[in-house]
């Protein structure tokens, strides 16, 4: 396959990122103040429920189809295929025992499951497993503009609908409205991605013996996945149950933050995926790693700082005064900001080496210093103890993964990662060349519209 323009993908796929970053706080935004922090909450609990099911029922294969694609170019239309089977018999299997158990899924979950939220339950896990899969392959085929289109085109319709709710359905089921608009808004990514390749697709297409040596790869990266989604969701959760929906809805906002902080380097994480899957060379890998790590650094302090200045305010005068607990949740979580980050782009870089033991069980000892320290500190500091918790168990994450590669590299990766003067003057140069070039497309962009009038 042609050789991967790292610069040229996180470029093209920044670009998209940073709008629908944007549009993400907009959505969080008016969600919020569409919602109340008691439904906000509910919605939270919702999403964190699905994405653990869709998570076991994966078993790892979205993480490791760009891994694969690279590898085994010519089995795409056969993990296609698999996509699309998956995707019909999980829907069926699962309407059965949902709409079955109607009582039974309430009682355990403590969530009300009507017929129609149930609907809309199953409709967002097997939508959601099956546009990730699809996000995958396409990133796995470099086709990066096809892949940051369909992310944008979920946010935006998902933020249109969302519009349409604030403005003339403010005195219907509020919860329920935004959790149909979010199923629809994947449908309209799915549909996007299904129709933009010659996929080819038959059950005759499906190499079985491949799919079982895919899940091979896939459990491994399932069972690393499984323990990195219960560390980033275990605290919301554990708050539930110790504290409430209210304060499930303040701290799901702050964690929200840190997760729109943590989008640069889940795209960045996953285009280098692909990126180090392609090259052989130790030090090739450091020097790459130690330049994502300089960027998100200067990145995330940018951000952190902007949000200690500006935060409080913003919370206080968009969302409403009842949410400005959420700036003093995140004040204990900007660790967390940059152990999840820096975490995410070394999980991958673990990924790239086939997909190592040790990245399940890194993120393992993580969670469990993130249970142990939620149930020991939220008694004596309430939310924050849970925000502090979660901020210890980021950074150990990271600190996991470093500790390890330099002990198995004998000592030798941390002196590849250390930057120095002149690095930094490269960053510097690499950012002036960067805005350089977006101004330019800027002025030629209203040259250019000026002539068309």
């Amino acid at each position: 396959m042609p050789p991967i323009n790292l610069k040229k993908n996180i470029l093209l796929s920044g670009g998209f990122r940073i709008v629908v970053l944007l549009l993400s706080f907009v959505f969080s935004w008016i969600s919020a103040r569409y919602l109340g922090v008691e439904l906000k909450g509910k919605f939270s609990y919702f999403i964190t429920l699905g994405g653990f099911i869709w998570i076991v029922l994966d078993l790892g294969l979205y993480r490791s189809f760009p891994f694969l694609v690279r590898k085994f170019p010519e089995k795409v239309s056969s993990m296609f295929a698999w996509i699309v089977l998956c995707f019909a018999s999980e829907t069926i299997i699962l309407g059965l025992l949902g709409f079955s158990l109607l009582d039974y899924w309430s009682r355990i979950s403590g969530f009300y499951f009507s017929s129609i939220y149930m609907l809309c339950f199953i409709g967002f896990i097997t939508l959601t497993k099956a546009f990730m899969q699809l996000q995958s392959l396409f990133m796995g085929l470099d086709k990066i503009m096809d892949h940051s289109i369909a992310h944008f085109l979920n946010t935006i319709v998902g933020l249109t609908l969302l519009i349409v709710g604030y403005l003339f359905f403010r005195d219907s089921d509020r919860l329920l409205f935004l959790l149909v608009l979010t199923v629809v808004s994947i449908i309209s990514s799915f549909c996007f991605l299904l129709f933009r390749h010659n996929w080819g697709f038959w059950i005759r297409d499906i190499d079985f013996k491949f799919i079982f040596k895919a899940y091979g790869f896939g459990i491994r990266v399932f069972l690393s996945s499984l323990f990195i989604l219960l560390l980033l969701k275990a605290d919301i959760l554990i708050v539930r149950r110790m504290l409430g929906f209210s304060d499930v809805g303040i701290y799901s906002i702050a964690a929200h933050i840190v997760d729109l902080l943590q989008v640069a380097s889940n795209m960045v994480g996953g285009l280098l995926l692909v990126k180090l899957s392609d090259t052989e060379d130790m030090i090739s890998k450091w020097h790459l790693m130690k330049k994502m790590l300089m960027v998100f650094f200067v990145l995330l302090s940018l951000s952190n700082i902007g949000f200690i200045i500006v935060g409080k305010f913003i919370l206080a005068y968009m969302f409403g005064k009842q949410f400005v607990p959420v700036y003093y949740t995140y004040l204990w979580l900007i660790p967390a900001s940059y152990g999840l980050s820096f975490g995410s782009l070394f999980n991958n870089y673990l990924n790239s080496k086939g997909f190592p033991v040790i990245s399940i069980v890194l993120p393992a000892l993580a969670l469990i210093v993130n249970i142990g320290l939620n149930l020991l500190l939220i008694p004596v500091l309430g939310i924050y103890g849970s925000a502090l918790a979660t901020s210890i168990a980021y950074s150990l994450w990271f600190i996991f993964i470093i500790a390890y590669e330099q002990k198995s590299t004998k000592g030798v990766m941390l002196h590849h990662l250390k930057p120095s003067v002149a690095d930094w003057k490269e960053l510097y140069q690499m950012g002036i060349a960067i805005l350089a070039q977006a101004k330019q497309r800027l002025i030629n962009s209203l040259h250019h519209s000026e002539n068309g009038r």
